[in-house]
């Protein structure tokens, strides 16, 4: 979190908190949130995740609430992401505005003129197209020395392609060779399954080998970060062998659902 200024000193630039623990070598978790609160953001920190993934393409959120999980997140020390259901330029810069750290792209690699626009829009020129504002939220309302920023958020910004669509996944070698983005995550119970018509069977033999296969030639292009998302723990192990840099572990309401569910099933062992 930026400290207070009380003089004429610019205000610090937030840190990239994920950004730099993936840059050191070191292995990071998340979770999607979907739910409007931002205290299920202050959990994830205090629970010792490093990232919170605020989700726009399912979950009923609105920019509103993606700044208020910023904000906690920025308070705790953790980095927030956000997915977004439609990449649009201008969508991006605006998350960016508001302190996002890094975007999530669905679909990654079936539109490569709609990528290349909406990568454009993660950097300032002359890296990309990104709309500059002086006076927005992710330079403290102009209280930060912006070209320091710009540099900062050029270097450290993260774009994540999410892979989730059989065809891409045949052709990933090629797709991963020029992508742009910053880090890639295979598609796994949701579109990826159901793209190859095994709808949520994300532990299909099939589905795991096509997910694996996005790790491993992802693992092979120089830079290029790699997460999992995995529903529970249970295959955490072995995308973790596989030498990925984070996990993505399931979703805040679906966590709370089956906590809610292991508690009524105990409640009612004990009342019988």
């Amino acid at each position: 979190m930026a400290q207070p200024n009380t003089d004429d000193e610019p205000t610090p630039l937030r840190r990239y908190w994920f950004w730099e623990k993936l840059q050191a070598g070191q292995r990071g978790l998340g979770s999607f949130v979907f739910s409007p609160d931002p205290s299920h953001t202050e959990i994830l920190a205090a629970s010792g995740f490093d990232l919170t993934v605020v989700d726009l393409e399912h979950a009923p959120l609105t920019i509103s609430d993606v700044v208020n999980h910023v904000r906690a997140a920025d308070a705790a020390g953790i980095s927030c992401w956000v997915r977004v259901g439609d990449p649009q330029p201008n969508e991006i810069s605006r998350l960016l505005d508001c302190g996002v750290q890094g975007v999530i792209l669905p679909h990654f690699g079936l539109d490569p003129a709609a990528t290349r626009a909406a990568l454009r829009a993660f950097r300032y020129a002359p890296l990309g197209q990104r709309g500059t504002c002086t006076g927005v939220r992710s330079v403290s309302h102009g209280l930060s020395h912006f070209p320091d920023y710009v540099q900062e958020s050029n270097r450290k910004t993260m774009a994540i392609g999410l892979i989730e669509d059989a065809d891409v996944v045949d052709n990933i070698e090629a797709v991963l060779a020029d992508s742009g983005v910053d880090a890639v995550v295979p598609g796994g119970p949701g579109d990826l399954a159901t793209s190859m018509g095994l709808h949520g069977q994300g532990n299909h033999p099939r589905v795991v080998a096509a997910a694996r296969r996005v790790v491993e030639a992802a693992k092979a292009v120089p830079g290029l970060k790699v997460g999992m998302y995995v529903v529970d723990a249970d295959a955490a192990a072995m995308w973790a062998d596989l030498g990925v840099d984070f996990l993505l572990c399931s979703i805040d309401n679906r966590v709370l659902a089956r906590a809610y569910r292991s508690l009524h099933g105990a409640l009612r062992s004990a009342m019988a």
